[in-house]
Formats: structure tokens, C-alpha cells, sequence
């Protein structure tokens, strides 16, 4: 080891450079402090003073003085760092740049990033040629850690290296620092009461004068100062269905400026719409979008079906045959957007009311992913069996209500 710490010293190494090369040993110290150690070992070993420290407190070696002909012990002391071209020097200013930029946005954690040149990160595999990689660490891992040090000393707020509110990314290359500001995510239930508008924004301007997204993410986007913003649904009803169940959702901002905002205020807020009710709002991380939009659970629908003449009520005994599987392909009015498959959905339980010579009213509960339009009405033979197959008639399904969203315990 001696022979390799010679070599590499060669190279006019600072001592964070020096020390990394060797961060496995010595606990407890940081890098430079490290780096000063084995200088001062080697200094004394080049003065031809070989001692035995290996019982002695590695802190009080940082007293030790040299003569200063000791020419290549101590040159890296004073010429720039052959490696890092003595990066660590920029840290302090990094951090007042961070310190700055972050100065007006709330944030409870945060995670460090770097970008070194590409230099630098040649030379220090170099090196590792040299020492081999049993004890180093790489440079931006110590970079990440010591200005993750400065920040969090200076807004007193913890590193979260697996959901951090902000990224800072320090870029050595323009001496200057990129800060990402990470979604802020809020969980709810919703209530859709009134008929005629989609779940997310449409594509199409003026199609819908509004979506339950548009509604939701008004307030939210005014009390965060956010500059996008996006509707994650536990599945989503159709345009002109109402939704009395409690559907799950996740309202992700993008880039918010505020984080610590009034939840059961917006809430209210937006339940004077009358248009939709929201319930149980609460902060969220990323999985939980991943979850809303992955789980499946069962639904109950009640759709009012008109036919296009009267039946027999002893003929609606045969709708009992639709509990059970049914076969579905993709439905036309959604080809354009779903793949051409067959799904095989299970009705569960099926109960039904004559309203009307021509009327009846059906509650349905099934699977998810079961379409209830095409149930009724066949979809020219592509849902099998149906409702006008059945019942040998013209099918129309005219008020479609989701009343019931069977969603996980812990979302």
C-alpha cells in the first residue's frame, strides 16, 4: 500500500483526492481529513523517522510539523489538485448559489446531484489503476455528501435519497447549480354528480368547458404556484356517467413553489362547485400514482335501458344469464384509442326493475374493466351475451350512474 500511496502522490493529489483513494479505512474521518493522515505518515517515513502509530489517536497526527524540503509529500499542499483541479474549493460558493435559488420555495427534504467533467472522471479511473478499488469512493459520491452537508445545515432540512421535494444538481462544468423541483402529489376521493364532463383534461380546446381534473387542480395550482398539473384515476367513468361511488385519484403538481397548503380549505372549496365532491385528502408520495393507476377492484352500476318495443316481464328472467363471464372486443366507439382484443370480464351480480312497458332498470356489479354500455346494447355482436341478445330487441342504454367503487383498504 505504502508503493501505491508513493505513486499516486506523484500525481500532486488535495487531500480529498488523496484520502478518497483510501475512504474505507479510518472511520469516522472525512476524506480530506483522511488525506492529511497519510500525508503526515508518509512525510514521515520519506524524513527516514519510520514510527509505530498504529496505537496512536489518528487526530493528534494533524499536529505533526515537517521540514518543507519534503518536497513531493507536500507539493499537493500547494499546486493544484492533478485530479479534481481542486473542485472541493467551489463548495462554499455552490452552496450560497443553492442557498439562494431555493430561498422562496418550501421543501421538507431534499437530495444532492453532480455533474463533474468528464476529465476529471477519466483521471480518477486512472488512479484506481494505480490503488486498485478495494477501499476508494468516487468523487461525486463525496461531492454529493459534503454539499448535501452544507445545505442541510443551512435550511435544517434532511436528506431523503428515495422521494426527495427537491433535487439539487451541482454542475461543476458551469460552476453552477440546477435545482428540480419533484411533484407534489395529493390523494383523494371524488364524487362526480353532474353528467357531460371527461375525468382529464380534454385534448380537443372547447370540446368540454371543464373536467374533473380542471376542477380539482384550480385551487390547487393557486395556493402551490405550481406550473402544470396532471389526474391520475383509480379507472374513470364515462362523460355523460355520473359517479356516486367514492373513485380514488391522485392530483400530481408540477413544480410547485408552496408545499404547505390547506387541504380541508381546498377541499371545501371545491365542493362549493356542486359539480363534484371530494373526501379524505391527503399528501402522497409517487407510488401511490403507481397503485391508484395498477389495482383493480369491482364496481356497481344502475343503467336505464329503453327498448325499442315492449316486453314481457316474464322475459327479463332471462337477464339472469348474464352473471357470469362475459366476452368483450374492444368496443368501436374506443377502437381508435384501445388495442383490437377480447376481455373476458365476469359479472357478479346482476338485479333488474320494470319501470316502464319499455324501460327496466338494471343494477350491475362486476369486475373491473367490464363496458356496461356495450353490455346493453351488444355492440353489434361483439359483447357476448347481452342484453338485446337476450331479450331479442333493440337495446339502448340512457342514464349510466357508477354507485358503488370497491377500491383497496390501504389506499
Amino acid at each position: 500500500m505504502i508503493d501505491k500511496i508513493t505513486k499516486i502522490l506523484d500525481k500532486s493529489l488535495c487531500d480529498h483526492c488523496l484520502g478518497r483513494s483510501y475512504a474505507q479505512l479510518l472511520y469516522g474521518h472525512r476524506n480530506d481529513e483522511r488525506g492529511k493522515f497519510i500525508r503526515t505518515v508518509i512525510a514521515m517515513m520519506i524524513d527516514g523517522k519510520m514510527i509505530d502509530y498504529s496505537n496512536m489517536n489518528p487526530n493528534n497526527f494533524y499536529g505533526f510539523t515537517f521540514k518543507q524540503n519534503k518536497e513531493f509529500a507536500v507539493k499537493t499542499n500547494k499546486e493544484k489538485c492533478w485530479l479534481c483541479n481542486d473542485i472541493f474549493d467551489n463548495m462554499d460558493s455552490l452552496a450560497k448559489k443553492a442557498e439562494k435559488k431555493l430561498g422562496k420555495i418550501d421543501f421538507n427534504n431534499f437530495l444532492v446531484g453532480s455533474k463533474v467533467p468528464e476529465e476529471v472522471l477519466e483521471k480518477e479511473e486512472s488512479l484506481w489503476e494505480i490503488t486498485g478499488i478495494e477501499y476508494v469512493e468516487s468523487i461525486k459520491a463525496e461531492i454529493n455528501r459534503e454539499l448535501g452537508k452544507k445545505l442541510g445545515f443551512i435550511f435544517r432540512k434532511p436528506t431523503n435519497f428515495k422521494n426527495p421535494e427537491i433535487v439539487v444538481l451541482a454542475d461543476f462544468d458551469k460552476k453552477d447549480v440546477d435545482v428540480q423541483i419533484n411533484s407534489l402529489y395529493v390523494f383523494g376521493y371524488y364524487q362526480k354528480l353532474i353528467r357531460g364532463i371527461p375525468q382529464c383534461k380534454w385534448g380537443t380546446p372547447g370540446k368540454y368547458k371543464t373536467s374533473i381534473q380542471e376542477i380539482i387542480a384550480k385551487p390547487f395550482m393557486k395556493a402551490t404556484k405550481g406550473k402544470d398539473n396532471a389526474m391520475h384515476g383509480y379507472g374513470r367513468e364515462d362523460v355523460d356517467a355520473r359517479c356516486f361511488g367514492w373513485r380514488p385519484f391522485v392530483i400530481e403538481i408540477k413544480e410547485p413553489q408552496k408545499r404547505y397548503i390547506d387541504l380541508k380549505h381546498i377541499q371545501k372549496e371545491i365542493n362549493k362547485t356542486k359539480k363534484i365532491r371530494l373526501n379524505k385528502l391527503r399528501f402522497v408520495d409517487r407510488s401511490t400514482v403507481v397503485r391508484v393507476k395498477t389495482e383493480k377492484g369491482d364496481k356497481t352500476y344502475k343503467v336505464i335501458v329503453e327498448f325499442d318495443k315492449k316486453i314481457d316481464k316474464k322475459n327479463l328472467k332471462k337477464l339472469k344469464e348474464l352473471i357470469g363471464t362475459i366476452s368483450q372486443r374492444t368496443p368501436v366507439r374506443v377502437a381508435h384509442r384501445r388495442a383490437d382484443l377480447i376481455r373476458r370480464r365476469i359479472v357478479k351480480e346482476l338485479r333488474y326493475k320494470q319501470i316502464g312497458s319499455k324501460k327496466i332498470e338494471l343494477t350491475i356489479k362486476s369486475n373491473a374493466g367490464l363496458y356496461i354500455k356495450e353490455l346493453v346494447t351488444g355492440d353489434e355482436g361483439r359483447t357476448k351475451p347481452s342484453v338485446a341478445e337476450l331479450l331479442n330487441v333493440k337495446a339502448v342504454p340512457k342514464e349510466l350512474d357508477v354507485i358503488k367503487i370497491e377500491s383497496p383498504k390501504n389506499l
